[in-house]
Protein backbone atom coordinates (compact mmCIF):
# COMPACT_ATOMS: atom_id res chain seq x y z
CA UNK A 1 0.00 0.00 0.00
CA UNK A 2 1.58 3.37 -0.97
CA UNK A 3 2.39 5.52 1.73
CA UNK A 4 0.85 9.22 2.46
CA UNK A 5 3.23 11.53 1.27
CA UNK A 6 4.08 14.78 3.74
CA UNK A 7 6.97 17.62 2.83
CA UNK A 8 8.14 19.86 6.04
CA UNK A 9 9.20 23.18 5.85
CA UNK A 10 11.10 24.52 8.73
CA UNK A 11 14.38 26.70 8.97
CA UNK A 12 14.99 24.37 12.64
CA UNK A 13 17.18 21.49 11.56
CA UNK A 14 16.40 19.94 15.04
CA UNK A 15 12.66 20.43 14.55
CA UNK A 16 12.75 18.70 11.12
CA UNK A 17 14.70 16.03 12.06
CA UNK A 18 11.95 14.82 15.23
CA UNK A 19 9.29 15.85 13.17
CA UNK A 20 10.54 13.61 10.30
CA UNK A 21 11.32 10.57 12.56
CA UNK A 22 8.01 10.71 13.83
CA UNK A 23 6.11 10.77 10.84
CA UNK A 24 7.96 7.87 9.67
CA UNK A 25 7.93 6.24 12.53
CA UNK A 26 3.49 6.38 11.97
CA UNK A 27 4.02 5.76 8.40
CA UNK A 28 4.30 8.25 6.45
CA UNK A 29 6.98 9.09 3.36
CA UNK A 30 8.44 12.63 4.65
CA UNK A 31 10.84 14.91 2.67
CA UNK A 32 11.92 18.01 4.36
CA UNK A 33 13.01 22.29 2.93
CA UNK A 34 15.04 24.93 4.60
CA UNK A 35 13.02 27.60 3.27
CA UNK A 36 10.49 28.78 0.87
CA UNK A 37 12.68 28.66 -2.18
CA UNK A 38 14.14 25.20 -1.43
CA UNK A 39 10.38 23.93 -0.84
CA UNK A 40 9.48 25.32 -4.17
CA UNK A 41 12.19 23.63 -5.88
CA UNK A 42 11.20 19.96 -4.24
CA UNK A 43 7.52 20.91 -5.24
CA UNK A 44 8.67 20.85 -8.77
CA UNK A 45 9.28 17.00 -8.19
CA UNK A 46 7.78 16.04 -5.64
CA UNK A 47 3.65 16.29 -5.08
CA UNK A 48 2.95 15.69 -1.01
CA UNK A 49 -0.58 15.23 0.49
CA UNK A 50 0.29 17.68 2.85
CA UNK A 51 2.39 20.22 3.98
CA UNK A 52 3.89 21.31 7.48
CA UNK A 53 4.75 24.95 7.06
CA UNK A 54 6.47 27.02 9.50
CA UNK A 55 5.06 30.49 10.09
CA UNK A 56 9.32 31.96 10.34
CA UNK A 57 10.92 30.95 7.19
CA UNK A 58 14.78 32.74 6.61
CA UNK A 59 13.52 33.99 3.19
CA UNK A 60 9.36 34.48 3.63
CA UNK A 61 6.29 34.91 5.76
CA UNK A 62 4.69 31.27 6.18
CA UNK A 63 1.57 32.47 5.96
CA UNK A 64 2.46 34.84 2.80
CA UNK A 65 4.10 31.08 1.13
CA UNK A 66 0.97 29.17 2.00
CA UNK A 67 -1.34 31.67 0.06
CA UNK A 68 1.53 30.78 -2.71
CA UNK A 69 0.88 27.34 -2.08
CA UNK A 70 -2.49 27.74 -2.50
CA UNK A 71 -2.91 29.93 -5.17
CA UNK A 72 -0.73 27.50 -8.19
CA UNK A 73 -2.93 25.06 -9.87
CA UNK A 74 -0.05 22.20 -8.44
CA UNK A 75 -0.87 22.37 -5.40
CA UNK A 76 -4.21 24.49 -4.49
CA UNK A 77 -5.72 21.45 -3.27
CA UNK A 78 -3.25 20.30 -0.67
CA UNK A 79 -3.59 20.32 2.89
CA UNK A 80 -1.12 23.16 4.79
CA UNK A 81 -0.79 23.45 8.44
CA UNK A 82 1.04 26.30 9.57
CA UNK A 83 3.22 25.77 13.19
CA UNK A 84 4.65 28.82 14.65
CA UNK A 85 7.21 29.14 17.78
CA UNK A 86 5.68 32.06 18.11
CA UNK A 87 2.79 33.20 20.59
CA UNK A 88 0.17 33.13 18.43
CA UNK A 89 -2.85 35.50 19.16
CA UNK A 90 -6.28 34.78 17.46
CA UNK A 91 -5.46 37.50 14.92
CA UNK A 92 -2.48 36.39 14.03
CA UNK A 93 -4.44 32.21 13.14
CA UNK A 94 -7.59 34.09 11.39
CA UNK A 95 -4.72 35.56 9.26
CA UNK A 96 -2.99 32.31 8.69
CA UNK A 97 -6.61 30.77 7.54
CA UNK A 98 -7.70 33.18 5.90
CA UNK A 99 -4.81 33.22 3.22
CA UNK A 100 -5.32 29.39 2.81
CA UNK A 101 -3.99 27.92 5.80
CA UNK A 102 -6.02 24.45 6.40
CA UNK A 103 -5.02 24.37 10.31
CA UNK A 104 -2.82 26.20 12.87
CA UNK A 105 -0.60 24.74 15.74
CA UNK A 106 2.00 26.34 18.06
CA UNK A 107 5.34 24.34 19.07
CA UNK A 108 6.52 22.46 21.05
CA UNK A 109 3.54 20.25 18.98
CA UNK A 110 2.48 17.03 20.76
CA UNK A 111 3.52 14.19 18.89
CA UNK A 112 -0.14 12.53 18.65
CA UNK A 113 -1.44 15.25 18.26
CA UNK A 114 -0.09 16.17 14.93
CA UNK A 115 -0.53 12.76 13.85
CA UNK A 116 -3.62 12.63 14.42
CA UNK A 117 -4.66 15.98 12.70
CA UNK A 118 -2.22 14.89 9.83
CA UNK A 119 -4.27 11.55 9.73
CA UNK A 120 -7.52 13.08 9.70
CA UNK A 121 -6.95 15.75 6.93
CA UNK A 122 -5.52 12.33 4.68
CA UNK A 123 -9.24 10.98 5.39
CA UNK A 124 -10.59 14.09 4.34
CA UNK A 125 -8.53 14.08 1.07
CA UNK A 126 -9.20 10.61 0.36
CA UNK A 127 -12.25 10.84 0.31
CA UNK A 128 -12.50 13.78 -1.74
CA UNK A 129 -10.34 11.92 -4.02
CA UNK A 130 -13.01 8.91 -3.95
CA UNK A 131 -15.92 11.62 -4.48
CA UNK A 132 -13.96 13.39 -7.56
CA UNK A 133 -13.04 9.83 -9.11
CA UNK A 134 -17.01 9.21 -8.10
CA UNK A 135 -18.25 12.13 -9.65
CA UNK A 136 -15.74 11.13 -12.90
CA UNK A 137 -16.93 8.37 -13.40
CA UNK A 138 -20.41 8.98 -13.20
CA UNK A 139 -20.18 12.06 -15.68
CA UNK A 140 -18.34 9.89 -18.20
CA UNK A 141 -21.39 7.00 -17.64
CA UNK A 142 -23.85 9.96 -17.76
CA UNK A 143 -22.20 10.89 -21.07
CA UNK A 144 -22.10 7.62 -22.41
CA UNK A 145 -25.72 6.73 -21.69
CA UNK A 146 -26.65 10.00 -22.59
CA UNK A 147 -25.55 9.32 -26.13
CA UNK A 148 -27.13 6.21 -26.04
CA UNK A 149 -30.15 7.44 -25.35
CA UNK A 150 -29.86 10.14 -27.97
CA UNK A 151 -29.09 7.06 -30.29
CA UNK A 152 -32.14 5.38 -29.13
CA UNK A 153 -34.29 8.56 -29.25
CA UNK A 154 -33.28 8.97 -32.73
CA UNK A 155 -33.90 5.40 -33.51
CA UNK A 156 -36.86 5.69 -32.10
CA UNK A 157 -38.48 8.57 -33.95
CA UNK A 158 -37.53 7.07 -37.49
CA UNK A 159 -38.86 3.75 -36.53
CA UNK A 160 -42.33 6.25 -35.61
CA UNK A 161 -41.77 8.11 -39.07
CA UNK A 162 -41.78 4.58 -40.43
CA UNK A 163 -44.79 3.90 -38.64
CA UNK A 164 -47.20 6.92 -39.53
CA UNK A 165 -45.72 6.68 -43.18
CA UNK A 166 -47.00 3.06 -43.03
CA UNK A 167 -50.28 3.75 -41.07
CA UNK A 168 -51.24 6.85 -43.83
CA UNK A 169 -50.37 4.15 -46.51
CA UNK A 170 -52.58 1.61 -45.12
CA UNK A 171 -55.39 3.99 -44.46
CA UNK A 172 -54.75 5.36 -48.08
CA UNK A 173 -55.07 2.02 -49.40
CA UNK A 174 -58.36 1.31 -47.23
CA UNK A 175 -59.89 4.20 -49.03
CA UNK A 176 -58.95 3.53 -52.59
CA UNK A 177 -59.90 -0.36 -52.62
CA UNK A 178 -63.44 1.41 -50.45
CA UNK A 179 -63.84 3.45 -53.20
CA UNK A 180 -62.74 0.85 -56.34
CA UNK A 181 -65.44 -1.73 -54.54
CA UNK A 182 -68.17 1.40 -54.37
CA UNK A 183 -67.32 1.65 -58.14
CA UNK A 184 -67.49 -1.87 -59.05
CA UNK A 185 -70.77 -1.96 -57.08
CA UNK A 186 -72.47 1.02 -58.33
CA UNK A 187 -71.15 0.33 -62.66
CA UNK A 188 -71.05 -4.13 -62.69
CA UNK A 189 -73.73 -4.43 -60.10
CA UNK A 190 -75.97 -1.70 -61.19
CA UNK A 191 -75.50 -2.94 -64.77
CA UNK A 192 -76.46 -6.32 -64.36
CA UNK A 193 -79.47 -5.09 -62.10
CA UNK A 194 -80.35 -2.98 -64.91
CA UNK A 195 -80.57 -6.16 -67.25
CA UNK A 196 -82.11 -8.30 -64.50
CA UNK A 197 -85.04 -5.09 -64.55
CA UNK A 198 -85.52 -5.50 -68.52
CA UNK A 199 -85.82 -8.77 -68.45
CA UNK A 200 -88.60 -8.98 -66.03
CA UNK A 201 -90.32 -5.94 -68.41
CA UNK A 202 -89.50 -8.19 -71.38
CA UNK A 203 -91.24 -10.98 -69.32
CA UNK A 204 -94.34 -8.93 -68.19
CA UNK A 205 -94.92 -7.53 -71.89
CA UNK A 206 -95.01 -11.11 -73.52
CA UNK A 207 -97.87 -12.17 -71.18
CA UNK A 208 -96.87 -15.70 -70.73
CA UNK A 209 -94.98 -15.49 -66.89
CA UNK A 210 -96.70 -15.92 -63.71
CA UNK A 211 -97.97 -12.32 -62.39
CA UNK A 212 -97.38 -13.51 -58.70
CA UNK A 213 -93.72 -14.60 -59.64
CA UNK A 214 -93.33 -11.94 -61.73
CA UNK A 215 -94.11 -9.18 -58.63
CA UNK A 216 -91.98 -11.60 -56.22
CA UNK A 217 -89.19 -11.40 -58.71
CA UNK A 218 -89.22 -7.50 -58.82
CA UNK A 219 -89.61 -7.26 -54.85
CA UNK A 220 -86.99 -9.39 -54.46
CA UNK A 221 -84.98 -6.85 -57.65
CA UNK A 222 -85.97 -3.84 -55.83
CA UNK A 223 -84.63 -5.19 -52.56
CA UNK A 224 -81.48 -6.11 -54.26
CA UNK A 225 -80.82 -2.79 -56.28
CA UNK A 226 -81.36 -0.85 -52.61
CA UNK A 227 -79.34 -3.21 -50.91
CA UNK A 228 -76.46 -2.62 -53.31
CA UNK A 229 -77.15 0.89 -53.94
CA UNK A 230 -76.78 1.24 -49.99
CA UNK A 231 -73.36 -1.19 -49.89
CA UNK A 232 -71.65 1.07 -51.97
CA UNK A 233 -72.73 4.81 -50.37
CA UNK A 234 -71.57 3.69 -47.16
CA UNK A 235 -68.28 1.77 -48.64
CA UNK A 236 -67.58 5.73 -50.16
CA UNK A 237 -70.38 8.01 -51.11
CA UNK A 238 -70.00 9.50 -53.69
CA UNK A 239 -70.99 12.95 -52.46
CA UNK A 240 -67.92 13.14 -50.42
CA UNK A 241 -66.03 13.25 -53.48
CA UNK A 242 -68.54 15.42 -55.93
CA UNK A 243 -69.39 17.64 -53.58
CA UNK A 244 -67.64 17.82 -50.49
CA UNK A 245 -68.13 17.18 -46.39
CA UNK A 246 -71.10 19.29 -46.07
CA UNK A 247 -73.33 16.82 -48.34
CA UNK A 248 -71.75 13.90 -47.29
CA UNK A 249 -72.79 14.51 -43.89
CA UNK A 250 -76.40 15.32 -44.93
CA UNK A 251 -76.46 12.35 -46.57
CA UNK A 252 -75.11 10.13 -44.27
CA UNK A 253 -77.20 11.64 -41.06
CA UNK A 254 -80.25 11.10 -43.16
CA UNK A 255 -79.59 7.28 -43.61
CA UNK A 256 -78.66 7.03 -39.71
CA UNK A 257 -81.42 8.39 -38.08
CA UNK A 258 -83.58 5.96 -39.31
CA UNK A 259 -81.35 3.17 -38.94
CA UNK A 260 -80.89 4.26 -35.08
CA UNK A 261 -83.28 6.37 -33.88
CA UNK A 262 -80.99 8.89 -32.50
CA UNK A 263 -81.84 12.15 -33.95
CA UNK A 264 -78.76 14.83 -35.11
CA UNK A 265 -78.16 17.79 -34.48
CA UNK A 266 -75.73 19.43 -37.31
CA UNK A 267 -74.16 22.86 -37.22
CA UNK A 268 -71.85 23.64 -39.59
CA UNK A 269 -71.06 26.90 -39.47
CA UNK A 270 -69.63 28.97 -42.72
CA UNK A 271 -68.65 25.66 -43.99
CA UNK A 272 -71.40 24.24 -46.46
CA UNK A 273 -70.17 26.31 -49.43
CA UNK A 274 -66.56 25.18 -48.94
CA UNK A 275 -64.23 22.42 -50.10
CA UNK A 276 -61.31 21.06 -48.54
CA UNK A 277 -58.25 18.66 -48.77
CA UNK A 278 -59.65 15.35 -50.34
CA UNK A 279 -57.58 13.54 -47.19
CA UNK A 280 -59.28 16.12 -44.79
CA UNK A 281 -62.93 15.34 -46.00
CA UNK A 282 -62.14 11.94 -45.77
CA UNK A 283 -60.67 12.20 -42.22
CA UNK A 284 -63.81 14.19 -41.06
CA UNK A 285 -66.31 12.22 -42.79
CA UNK A 286 -64.61 8.83 -41.02
CA UNK A 287 -64.64 10.73 -37.44
CA UNK A 288 -68.28 11.58 -37.41
CA UNK A 289 -68.87 8.14 -38.92
CA UNK A 290 -67.31 6.37 -36.19
CA UNK A 291 -68.22 8.93 -33.26
CA UNK A 292 -72.01 8.95 -34.08
CA UNK A 293 -71.76 4.90 -34.63
CA UNK A 294 -70.45 4.88 -30.87
CA UNK A 295 -73.28 6.94 -30.21
CA UNK A 296 -75.79 5.10 -31.21
CA UNK A 297 -74.10 1.55 -29.88
CA UNK A 298 -73.31 2.87 -26.49
CA UNK A 299 -74.60 6.12 -25.26
CA UNK A 300 -77.71 5.12 -24.65
CA UNK A 301 -79.41 8.77 -26.05
CA UNK A 302 -82.06 9.34 -28.58
CA UNK A 303 -79.76 12.60 -29.64
CA UNK A 304 -76.55 14.04 -30.50
CA UNK A 305 -74.77 17.20 -31.91
CA UNK A 306 -72.07 17.43 -34.50
CA UNK A 307 -70.66 20.87 -34.73
CA UNK A 308 -68.41 21.71 -38.41
CA UNK A 309 -66.78 25.11 -38.30
CA UNK A 310 -63.22 26.89 -39.52
CA UNK A 311 -61.02 29.53 -38.66
CA UNK A 312 -58.23 30.72 -41.13
CA UNK A 313 -56.12 28.10 -40.69
CA UNK A 314 -57.95 24.69 -39.14
CA UNK A 315 -61.08 23.00 -39.98
CA UNK A 316 -62.87 22.05 -36.27
CA UNK A 317 -65.07 19.11 -35.71
CA UNK A 318 -66.61 17.82 -32.75
CA UNK A 319 -69.45 14.99 -31.85
CA UNK A 320 -71.08 15.43 -28.51
CA UNK A 321 -73.37 13.54 -26.70
CA UNK A 322 -75.09 13.48 -22.99
CA UNK A 323 -75.07 9.49 -22.54
CA UNK A 324 -73.04 7.00 -20.67
CA UNK A 325 -70.06 7.73 -20.90
CA UNK A 326 -66.71 5.52 -20.18
CA UNK A 327 -63.42 6.19 -19.15
CA UNK A 328 -61.19 7.10 -21.76
CA UNK A 329 -57.92 5.38 -20.64
CA UNK A 330 -60.09 1.98 -20.44
CA UNK A 331 -62.14 2.47 -23.37
CA UNK A 332 -60.01 2.91 -26.75
CA UNK A 333 -60.89 -0.60 -27.67
CA UNK A 334 -64.36 -1.60 -26.34
CA UNK A 335 -66.07 -4.31 -27.04
CA UNK A 336 -62.91 -5.44 -29.18
CA UNK A 337 -63.41 -2.38 -31.54
CA UNK A 338 -60.18 0.25 -31.90
CA UNK A 339 -62.30 2.93 -33.41
CA UNK A 340 -61.17 5.64 -31.23
CA UNK A 341 -57.47 4.60 -31.88
CA UNK A 342 -58.34 4.51 -35.62
CA UNK A 343 -59.83 7.95 -35.43
CA UNK A 344 -56.82 9.18 -33.48
CA UNK A 345 -54.24 7.63 -36.02
CA UNK A 346 -56.19 9.29 -39.18
CA UNK A 347 -56.48 12.63 -37.16
CA UNK A 348 -52.58 12.81 -36.34
CA UNK A 349 -51.20 11.76 -39.87
CA UNK A 350 -52.66 14.62 -41.14
CA UNK A 351 -50.87 16.75 -38.77
CA UNK A 352 -54.03 17.45 -36.69
CA UNK A 353 -54.92 17.06 -32.85
CA UNK A 354 -57.52 14.65 -31.40
CA UNK A 355 -59.37 14.72 -27.80
CA UNK A 356 -61.99 12.67 -25.81
CA UNK A 357 -63.32 14.18 -22.95
CA UNK A 358 -65.76 11.79 -21.12
CA UNK A 359 -66.75 10.08 -17.78
CA UNK A 360 -69.21 7.73 -16.76
CA UNK A 361 -72.57 9.31 -16.49
CA UNK A 362 -71.69 12.27 -17.74
CA UNK A 363 -71.40 11.81 -21.92
CA UNK A 364 -68.53 11.93 -24.06
CA UNK A 365 -67.34 14.79 -26.48
CA UNK A 366 -64.92 13.89 -29.63
CA UNK A 367 -62.84 16.90 -30.84
CA UNK A 368 -60.81 16.64 -33.62
CA UNK A 369 -58.60 19.72 -35.00
CA UNK A 370 -57.72 19.60 -38.83
CA UNK A 371 -54.85 22.40 -39.80
CA UNK A 372 -55.46 23.93 -43.48
CA UNK A 373 -52.42 25.45 -44.11
CA UNK A 374 -49.56 23.48 -44.64
CA UNK A 375 -45.86 24.76 -45.23
CA UNK A 376 -45.63 23.14 -49.05
CA UNK A 377 -49.21 23.89 -50.27
CA UNK A 378 -51.50 26.40 -51.15
CA UNK A 379 -55.31 27.35 -48.90
CA UNK A 380 -57.26 24.26 -50.22
CA UNK A 381 -60.80 25.81 -49.98
CA UNK A 382 -62.91 25.87 -52.93
CA UNK A 383 -66.49 26.61 -53.47
CA UNK A 384 -69.06 23.57 -54.10
CA UNK A 385 -69.57 22.95 -57.50
CA UNK A 386 -72.94 21.95 -57.10
CA UNK A 387 -75.99 23.35 -54.71
CA UNK A 388 -77.43 20.90 -52.14
CA UNK A 389 -80.34 20.97 -53.83
CA UNK A 390 -78.77 18.42 -55.99
CA UNK A 391 -78.53 15.71 -53.37
CA UNK A 392 -82.29 15.61 -53.74
CA UNK A 393 -82.63 17.00 -49.96
CA UNK A 394 -85.54 19.93 -49.72
CA UNK A 395 -85.59 23.29 -50.93
CA UNK A 396 -83.92 25.93 -48.88
CA UNK A 397 -82.03 22.81 -46.59
CA UNK A 398 -78.88 23.32 -45.38
CA UNK A 399 -76.77 22.02 -42.88
CA UNK A 400 -77.75 24.89 -39.92
CA UNK A 401 -81.28 23.92 -40.20
CA UNK A 402 -80.84 19.66 -40.64
CA UNK A 403 -82.62 18.87 -37.76
CA UNK A 404 -85.91 20.97 -37.51
CA UNK A 405 -85.69 19.67 -41.30
CA UNK A 406 -85.71 16.01 -40.86
CA UNK A 407 -87.64 15.62 -37.82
Amino acid sequence: MPRHRVLLVDDDAVIIELLAALLEDAGFEVRTAGSAMEARAVLTEYSPALILLDVVLPDADGREFCHWLKAEERTKDTFVILISGLAVGPSSCISGLNLGADDYLTKPVQPQELIARIRSFLRIRQAADELRHAKEHLEVNVQARTAELREANLQLQRFTEDLRTLSRRLLETQERERRRLAHELHDEAGQTLTVLNYSFDTLEAAGNADPRALNDGRGALKRLTTLIRNLWQELRPALLDDLGIVPALLWYFERYMPATGVRVEFHADDVDRQRFNPEIETAVYRTVQESLTNVARHAGVSSAVVSLRTTATVLLVEVLDHGKGFNPRAGLSRDGSCGLVGMSERVRLLGGSFAISSDPGKGTRVMAEFPLLRAHEEVTLRPLTAPLESLGLAPGLSAGSFESATK
